[in-house]
């Protein structure tokens, strides 16, 4: 689950990277909830993410996508949630950081 989830991370950041590129204020990024299947994706303001990734082990969703056995939800902002992964979740996330 965590190892899923970071490399939906890993793929926002490079989203990310090109939005600024491209002097973007809004891109879509991919969920990056457990789901290896999940295609969703969501428009988020570039600052919002960069504010999500300021801690490792918060990630952005699809709301309905949260798991409660291993997050709990931080932000509602309607289309999408920000999730805080806790317990050995929250550690797979840390550990598995890009920017750490």
């Amino acid at each position: 689950m965590g190892l899923n989830e970071s490399t939906f991370r890993a793929v926002n950041e490079q989203i990310e990277e090109l939005g600024e590129r491209f002097d973007a204020s809004t891109t879509e990024f991919v969920c990056e909830c457990a789901d290896a299947a999940c295609t969703a994706r969501v428009p988020v303001p570039l600052d919002a993410y960069e504010k999500i990734r300021a801690d490792p082990g918060r990630f952005l969703v699809v709301a309905g996508h949260q798991r409660a056995d291993a997050e709990r939800v931080v932000e509602d902002h309607g289309d999408y949630l920000v999730v805080q992964k806790f317990g050995e979740a929250g550690e797979v996330a840390e550990s598995n950081d890009p920017r750490r």
